[in-house]
Formats: structure tokens, C-alpha cells, sequence
């Protein structure tokens, strides 16, 4: 046996733990835009979007509030987003029969400030 052999290795390089980039769950969400409220589920989500089926698309580079909601509970948390893309996907179902379903991509944009509706210093 060579010295070499005996050698202790190098210890392998420590990893932080990683989070996903894809959330991939499907979620209640309202979406509120310039045209009303429809409601969606929410897929695919990561840091700058999401995917969101829902059967009234909004206009291509409209903003979307996104309201992620929780069975029972309500509103969790609100985002909002400009529409990337819209897409109409076809699929047959199990008994054969054609089917569809609408759905848009949002980027995840920042908020435009809201004029204040206050009048006078708050205190």
C-alpha cells in the first residue's frame, strides 16, 4: 500500500440547504384586475411568478392582484403580478370527452404606491 491510500480525504464541501424554485402545490386565489375579480388556482409558483388557471383571462401586460386564500380562514396573502402570457390548454379526458382550460402567466411585480386617502397628520 502507497502513503497515498492512507491519505485521509478532504472533507466534502458543506451544503446549505436549498429551498426549491418551483413551489409546486395548487392554490385558491382570487384575482382582482381593471376588467373585475375572477377566481383562479394558482400553480408553479416561484420567486418572480406564477402560473394561474382561471376561466377569464386578463389582457396581456394588465396588473393582477393575486390574493392567495386558505380554506375556512380567508385571505392569506396578496401579491401582485403583470400578465406574460395567456394560454387555452386541450386535453382529453378520462371518458374520452375533449376538454379545456384557460389559464395566464404572471410576473411578480412591485406594488404601485396608493395615493393616500387620509387627509391631516396621523397621530
Amino acid at each position: 500500500m502507497s502513503s497515498r491510500e492512507h491519505q485521509a480525504r478532504p472533507a466534502a464541501a458543506r451544503r446549505e440547504p436549498s429551498f426549491p424554485t418551483r413551489f409546486d402545490k395548487a392554490f385558491p386565489v382570487y384575482l382582482e384586475g381593471e376588467r373585475g375579480v375572477a377566481a383562479g388556482i394558482g400553480r408553479n409558483i416561484t420567486q418572480s411568478g406564477m402560473f394561474v388557471e382561471t376561466r377569464e383571462p386578463f389582457p396581456l401586460g394588465s396588473r393582477v392582484r393575486v390574493t392567495f386564500t386558505s380554506p375556512g380562514r380567508g385571505p392569506e396573502m396578496v401579491l401582485e403580478g403583470e400578465v406574460r402570457y395567456q394560454c387555452f390548454i386541450n386535453y382529453a379526458r378520462a371518458d374520452l370527452a375533449r376538454a379545456g382550460m384557460r389559464a395566464i402567466g404572471l410576473r411578480f411585480v412591485a406594488p404601485r404606491s396608493q395615493e393616500s386617502t387620509r387627509k391631516g397628520p396621523v397621530h
